[in-house]
């Protein structure tokens, strides 16, 4: 006889639900341990698994149905059985209201998926453009992929894995500019200036009998390109036990919406694939008046290889590549001085956060100006100088060699993307959740669609790519819980809200805190300085953002994350045991502390 399905359920404070997606169709064989239909509930997001086996006879209720606990949501029919047309559920269907006004409740359909063009009515529902094939009839490969950074390479190899014959096309270097001149080669050499800033700070008191470094340029350098040499073959190798292929040139599409590649010699290969994604990253930005020489106004690739260190530098801009850079070049002799055009270094972190910083920085003599809107970089004879303006009074500072950080901008140029249906705004191609644009078969993911351009984001957003691809209904990437991380010293880790961003987005909160000094493992590290901050919503315990400075904070604040995206209340995370003596019982304290409950502070 036929079996009801209804909505469970699936949380003790649950009264209704609302279908978010259904990931099976009416006629689908469904077998034990399947994933039927996506639940949203009071608390989450929740996937329901296949319990009775059959066939998924009837939807009753399509996406975007709030249907109540105990109300029946689908029909399924056992093999080979002839359910009546005029068989009804049992259960609560009367209350089933609707989200919007496109919904349809009552129906033996499924609801079409969106093609992004409406507005969308809840942060789960997706925002998709039509799907298609980029190349018709006979291909050459099923999915090529333009560009192997973090976000290109595992797109790749996430392809290949699930049976797909990939190709990725990449001029230069495989890795990209995180592990070739970005992410990897900056944390060797903060590793040099962490270690010199250890031994003259406490070399003496840790036992090591010394207090002074003789720093080399030149050593620190060297150990850094050979780390990323030996990455950058690592993935070679991962390319060829994935069985990707790696095509050697410059991929572009032409007059006719084809992909070609040209190779070092200025030979094109037209290249036939049913999907294409475009990772090609992002290069670094200068504003007008900024003009970079890469001799005495650089950007960040000419950091990583200097071969002398500067007398003076001048850095504009501190978001994590300015912070770094900064740090390093200080420990390694310079004198540094940092110009941000935002009252507080690290504009994006909570400005609690910012000025801990800050106040390192400055006892670490580097010299931090605010509010100062750079006109014009350049270099004059030889020298570095920087104009610019604080509180309406005209200024400049004159130095050996000019950082521009600025931020980054996408690789969209000499793509040809003109050529195609994507659309291209200010160096970004827009997308839709699933990294599909305008044209049929063609994705992009990482920098080059914008904000925030971090490694770890393109990576996970290839691997949502690709598995959407192939049909395998991944998670849409959270935005609002992606982790950052600036590793200077001290490190700043973060995820979530900042407290003025929770107080403006209307939360009622109640803030932790708890301070890297009295902890016993922070002591035998000789990394006092920091603090956790923890906020949370006052009425729900909801972990609205963690902030992290100090000794590990990067590796510290994935705890945290998770937390987010367990949906982990207050009471939860105070009722977790934490291991001593470990860092991770400051953020133990700071939970602790926002009950006014802290041991320890």
């Amino acid at each position: 006889m036929p079996i009801d399905v209804y909505m469970t359920q699936l949380s003790p404070t649950m009264t209704e639900g609302k279908i978010v997606r259904w990931l099976k169709k009416e006629g689908d064989e469904l077998l034990s341990g399947d994933i039927m239909v996506e639940i949203e509930t009071d608390k989450a997001t929740m996937e329901v698994e296949v319990i009775d086996e059959g066939i998924l006879h009837r939807i009753i209720h399509n996406e975007g149905a709030l249907v109540p606990v105990g109300a029946a949501i689908a029909v399924i029919a056992e093999d080979d059985e002839t359910v009546s047309p005029d068989y009804q559920s049992s259960g609560l269907d009367e209350a089933v209201t609707e989200s919007s006004p496109e919904t349809v409740v009552e129906s033996t359909t499924p609801a079409p998926i969106s093609t992004g063009e409406e507005e969308t009515t809840h942060d789960n529902e997706l925002k998709l453009k039509d799907a298609g094939e980029f190349s018709q009839g006979e291909v050459d490969y099923d999915l090529v992929v333009i560009g192997a950074g973090p976000g290109g390479y595992v797109a790749a190899i996430r392809g290949a894995q699930l049976g797909m014959k990939v190709a990725c096309v990449e001029s230069t270097h495989l890795g990209g500019i995180c592990l070739n001149w970005g992410c990897i080669p900056t944390k060797a050499l903060l590793r040099t200036a962490e270690m010199i800033n250890i031994v003259k700070g406490h070399g003496m008191e840790l036992g090591l009998g010394i207090s002074e470094t003789k720093p080399d340029l030149a050593a620190a350098v060297s150990r850094s390109r050979g780390i990323s040499e030996k990455l950058n073959k690592g993935i070679g190798f991962l390319f060829k036990k994935n069985g990707v292929q790696h095509i050697q040139g410059y991929a572009s599409f032409n007059e006719a919406g084809g992909l070609e590649v040209k190779d070092a010699n200025g030979e094109s290969t037209q290249v036939r694939a049913k999907h294409v994604i475009v990772a090609t990253g992002a290069r670094a930005r200068a504003f007008p008046g900024m003009e970079v020489d890469n001799d005495v106004v650089i950007t960040y690739k000419k950091a990583l290889v200097m071969e002398k260190v500067p007398e003076q530098m001048t850095i504009i801009g501190s978001g994590a590549i300015g912070m770094e850079f900064a740090y390093f070049f200080n420990a390694m002799g310079s004198k540094v001085t940092i110009i941000e055009g935002a009252p507080q270094v690290m504009p994006l972190e909570d400005e609690e956060i910012s000025k801990i910083v800050a106040r390192s920085f400055k006892k670490q003599g580097i010299k931090i100006i605010n509010n100062a809107m750079v006109s014009s970089a350049k270099n004059i004879d030889g020298k570095g100088v920087v104009e610019y303006e604080v509180k309406g009074k005209l200024k400049s500072i004159e130095s050996e060699t000019v950082l521009v950080a600025v931020g980054v901008i996408g690789n969209t140029d000499n793509l040809g993307l003109e050529n195609t249906q994507a659309k291209v705004d200010r160096n970004a191609i827009e997308v839709d959740d699933w990294y599909r644009t305008d044209h049929a078969g063609l994705y992009a993911i990482g920098d080059v669609v914008g904000a925030p351009a971090l490694a770890h984001v393109a990576s996970h957003e290839g691997i949502v790519c690709v598995e959407a691809i192939a049909d395998m209904h991944p998670h849409k990437v959270d935005y609002g819980n992606v982790p950052g991380c600036t590793y200077c010293q001290p490190q700043v880790g973060s995820c979530g809200l900042t407290e003025k961003q929770a107080i403006e987005a209307g939360h009622d909160i109640k803030v932790g805190r708890s301070a890297y000094a009295p902890n016993g493992k922070a002591m035998g590290l000789a990394e006092t300085e920091g603090i956790v901050k923890t906020i949370f919503d006052a009425e729900t315990g909801e972990l609205l953002g963690a902030h992290v400075v100090g000794a590990e904070a990067t590796e510290l604040i994935t705890t945290f994350g998770v937390a987010r995206t367990l949906e982990s209340t207050e009471e939860e995370l105070i009722h977790h045991m934490f291991p001593h003596p470990t860092l991770s019982e400051i953020m133990h304290e700071s939970v602790l502390d926002s009950q006014d409950r802290a041991i320890h502070s």
